[in-house]
């Protein structure tokens, strides 16, 4: 079974969206920035869902030691409720394949999305 790791400060979006995912997947949680990397080193998920506002080091700051350490052999999808611009286009540009409103995409759509970046 596939491993995703799911990394977002609110216990409330990581409860929901590891129920959805479980269905199909592996999900390995963190609440925050440097969590998610020792996840990562360790378990070496085949995709990464990354909040980017979170406590003690957000998600920007996240894929950037994610980049410098030379992790990023898997997708890395953004999910956030903010539409912040100019953080978006930076993450594109750290590597991140996709940027997820949470507002406006339902887990099940989540879902469908990491279900087509991991298709063997």
């Amino acid at each position: 079974m596939k491993k995703i790791a799911l990394i977002d400060d609110e216990k409330v979006i990581l409860d929901l969206y590891s129920r959805v995912l479980s269905q199909e997947f592996e999900v390995l949680t963190a609440i925050n920035g440097e969590e998610g990397l020792e996840l990562i080193e360790k378990e070496k998920p085949s995709l990464i869902l990354v909040d980017i506002r979170m406590p003690r080091m957000d998600g920007l700051a996240m894929i950037e030691e994610m980049k410098k350490k030379k992790l990023f052999d898997v997708p890395v999808l953004i999910m956030t409720n903010f539409s912040d611009d100019e953080k978006v286009a930076r993450a594109i540009e750290l590597g991140a394949k996709e940027y997820i409103l949470k507002a406006k995409t339902t887990p099940v759509e989540v879902l469908e999305r990491v279900k087509s970046y991991l298709q063997d």
